[in-house]
């Protein structure tokens, strides 16, 4: 089984006010090194869904995937990363939103077999996920005849899950907080920098034990 991983760095980032996620201080480090390195240490190769310039990604070493496809929203990169997972001859596709940053070790064995999506605390989150690449033309078909009518639909994510019969993968709350949680407000990282540094603490705390 060949398995690759997708960092979805593609959004707007509204309510950050068009600060670039994957270079947030998370308070354990950037955002993108974050969700990079949990796919990097479980995946056999890891590219970065992307517009924009792919430069300012140059530091991790990995193909940067722009959309082929505007105004669709998450699943345009999913698209695209499906498509350079089949180039590349990989069987699945593990996708983590970069404003993800907690995901827990072992994720990808957890969500196996695809097609699977992680929920804790009864909250799903469809994007961080485990995608068959034969997938592929499955969404590639969701995503054609967009219509004003449908589109709201088609673009969904759980559509697609649903589509393929993707099974809930269920997670334990740590400490009450959510691994999976999106960082989409100020006020989410914040939060975020706060379990942080309560983790830290905790680990030191630990050590001097």
């Amino acid at each position: 089984m060949k398995i690759a991983g997708l960092v979805l760095a593609g959004g707007q980032a509204s309510r950050m006010h068009g600060q670039d996620k994957a270079f947030l201080d998370t308070g354990k480090g950037l955002a993108l090194d974050c969700v990079f390195a949990r796919l990097q240490q479980e995946c056999s190769a890891v590219a970065i869904s992307a517009n924009g310039d792919p430069a300012r990604f140059g530091a991790w070493e990995c193909p940067v995937l722009p959309d082929s496809l505007y105004n669709v929203g998450p699943l345009a990169g999913v698209l695209s990363g499906l498509e350079w997972a089949e180039k590349n001859e990989y069987n699945m596709l593990i996708t983590i939103p970069v404003d993800t940053p907690f995901t827990p070790a072992g994720l990808v064995d957890a969500l196996m077999p695809a097609p699977s999506y992680a929920r804790c605390g009864g909250q799903s989150h469809p994007l961080v996920a485990a995608w068959p690449v034969s997938a592929r033309p499955v969404l590639a078909a969701q995503l054609s005849f967009l219509t004003q009518e449908n589109k709201k639909h088609q673009t969904r994510v759980r559509t697609l899950a649903n589509t393929l019969g993707a099974r809930a993968v269920d997670f334990p709350l740590v400490e009450g907080m959510d691994l999976f949680m999106n960082i989409n407000t100020p006020q989410d990282l914040m939060l975020a920098q706060k379990y942080c540094a309560s983790v830290c603490n905790a680990d030191a705390a630990k050590g001097n034990g």
